[in-house]
């Protein structure tokens, strides 16, 4: 009584949600649900049934015991065993299987309705905006699929089980309370009303308590990832002691946030308790008067003893899933907060598709600043003639991968437009966009699958996936073939979470394969050879100059060595290309990339 209660006062955005959840992911399995429900009544039937079975026996049993002859006595008890013990036993076989089945009903909606939760969360994430990753620490958002995950499935098995067997097991019980005497239930009806507004009162703080909770451990899971992650620096640096002291921290604001929402859970149950305690006693007490009196037999208070104990775990059960109601509408909203994140970066209403694309691009006036505010590039203006390979060099922070990350249009720009071979690619596909790009960077991604899969996914999306003939010429163009057959099990080897089986230049002729097998008109190099020692260097940048012939191509390198041949190279410095030409005109020409060509080689 006190969950109904309180559900009636959820709050419209709480309300919103729940339909939500139930139009989007419960409504589709109604079917199940509602079978679910049917096997609830009949469990919810029989529980009350004990309550008329417990009268009827002791009533019978008390005449039985004042019936005149032994002889007769006996007999008559044996007929009534016979007929009682296969009626028990029935009721007990029907209540048993109605348990199993209707538990594995609704369990089986929960978890389904869980797992396409987490498809819409994992769908909305990769649709997102590139730049929200750098909004939110990865392990935040891991926490969301996780800790999140789990709160909502264990509200959602306790309210599809608990909170519609438990009221209606309460439901039955008092309507056969009623029947045996309904002076004596209205005690019952009484007392536990009483428990409503402590549970409500202590269910407001839970929310909050809930909601910090889950936010603690997304910070633990983000400081776990980067300490994992940074295995190798904390130990050459020495920094276990920093880590113990900075996740200490951390893990003790797990406990006082963890402890804080217990204790408020921990005092529902003692209060339902000691009320379950009372009806009890003043039922007992006013039977034996009620007995005596005439007024009711032995049977009657039996019966209501047997629903009154059947009744109290249910009320005490009701009464702690309104805690765990309040932890799931917490995890629901920041489910729901993922699902929802709309991104800006979109196909436009009349977008067209790229097509027989030839490389052709130009900068027009483009400016661009991160969400921190940190300017980019402003103004930049370029045009690059198709087939050519542009080089992109400068000091750290100029502007270069950003110039990158616009083309491939993981950015917007903010002022300006990029174009390619005429057109603005805010007017294309995605699709298509991305389709005519193929990205080669210094991160490696790496995927815990085998070497062939890894190289495959550079065709994965296209109208015909790669062929193994197809991954191992892309393999040996990208001087990769030779080491990948001395491993394990050759193609077919699993790389390990990240690559990790493999060094860093082995991971990075891979990722090159990738980009080769993709055979897009653009590609797009950012320090693609800087974990290549000289030898796999010279043999990737003779296979590099067999694939970039016909494409346009654009070089980020550190190493001033690799863009030697480039047909132009555009020298940035705090967002503005301050000088361009060729390698040798920009020599002679002794301004900012001869000095760093100096630097590098002094």
């Amino acid at each position: 009584m006190a969950t109904k209660t309180n559900l009636l006062k959820l709050k419209g955005e709480d309300k919103r949600l729940i339909g939500r959840l139930w139009q989007g992911y419960v409504y589709p399995l109604r079917s199940r649900l509602y079978l679910a429900f049917f096997f609830m009544i009949i469990l919810a039937a029989t529980t009350a049934a004990y309550g008329f079975l417990i009268k009827y026996i002791l009533d019978v049993a008390t005449e039985l015991g004042g019936a005149g002859a032994a002889s007769d006595a006996g007999e008559q008890a044996k007929r009534f065993a016979t007929l009682v013990v296969p009626v028990i036993v029935g009721v007990t076989i029907i209540s048993g299987i109605s348990m199993f089945i209707q538990s594995v009903l609704a369990n089986s909606v929960a978890l389904n309705v869980i797992g396409n939760l987490q498809k819409s969360m994992f769908g909305s994430i990769h649709k997102a905006d590139y730049a929200r990753f750098g909004r939110e620490p990865t392990g935040t958002l891991i926490s969301r699929f996780t800790n999140d995950v789990t709160i909502l499935t264990n509200a959602l098995l306790r309210t599809m089980t608990n909170l519609v067997r438990d009221v209606l097991t309460v439901v039955f019980c008092i309507a056969v309370m009623l029947m045996l005497d309904w002076q004596m239930s209205l005690l019952v009806l009484i007392v536990y009303p009483i428990a409503t507004w402590p549970i409500i009162s202590i269910s407001k703080k839970l929310r909050g308590n809930s909601k910090d909770v889950q936010e603690q451990v997304g910070v633990i899971t983000s400081q776990l990832s980067e300490s994992f992650t940074g295995a190798r620096m904390v130990r050459t640096y020495e920094l276990e002691d920093y880590e113990n002291r900075r996740l200490g921290k951390s893990f003790d604001d797990r406990v006082r946030l963890n402890l804080k929402l217990v204790t408020n859970k921990s005092r529902v149950d003692p209060i339902l308790e000691v009320l379950g305690g009372v009806a009890i006693a003043g039922v007992f007490a006013l039977g034996v008067y009620r007995v005596v009196g005439g007024y009711a037999s032995p049977g009657d208070i039996a019966g209501l003893l047997t629903l009154l104990l059947a009744l109290s775990p249910r009320i005490r059960a009701l009464g702690t899933l309104n805690n765990v109601i309040q932890e799931g509408l917490a995890a629901l909203h920041r489910i729901f907060e993922v699902i929802d994140e709309k991104p800006t970066i979109t196909d436009a209403q009349d977008a067209i598709a790229l097509e027989n694309v030839k490389g052709a691009l130009e900068f027009n006036n483009v400016s661009f600043a991160y969400e921190d505010g940190t300017q980019a590039i402003a103004s930049l203006s370029f045009k690059v003639k198709p087939g050519e390979t542009i080089a992109l060099v400068g000091p750290s922070g100029g502007g270069k991968s950003t110039i990158i990350n616009l083309i491939a249009r993981l950015y917007d720009v903010a002022e300006g437009s990029i174009k390619i071979d005429g057109m603005d690619i805010r007017n294309v596909t995605l699709a298509s966009l991305r389709g005519a790009t193929a990205l080669v960077s210094q991160d490696i991604t790496l995927f815990d699958d085998t070497v062939a899969a890894n190289i495959g996914f550079g065709r994965l999306n296209s109208n015909m996936d790669a062929s193994a003939e197809d991954i191992e010429i892309a393999a040996k163009s990208a001087a990769a073939h030779d080491f990948i057959m001395e491993l394990g099990d050759g193609y077919q080897t699993k790389v390990g979470e990240a690559g990790g089986k493999l060094s860093g230049g082995q991971k990075q002729r891979i990722a090159l394969a990738r980009a080769m097998l993709r055979g897009a008109p653009i590609l797009l190099l950012d320090e693609a050879t800087s974990a290549l020692d000289a030898q796999s260097e010279a043999k990737v940048q003779s296979a590099l100059d067999v694939l970039t012939a016909g494409r346009t191509v654009f070089v980020i390198a550190h190493r001033l060595s690799t863009v030697k041949t480039a047909d132009k190279i555009f020298v940035l410095d705090k967002g503005q290309i301050v000088e361009n030409g060729t390698h040798a005109s920009l020599m002679k020409k002794g301004g900012l990339y001869a000095k760093l060509r100096a630097l590098q080689f002094s």
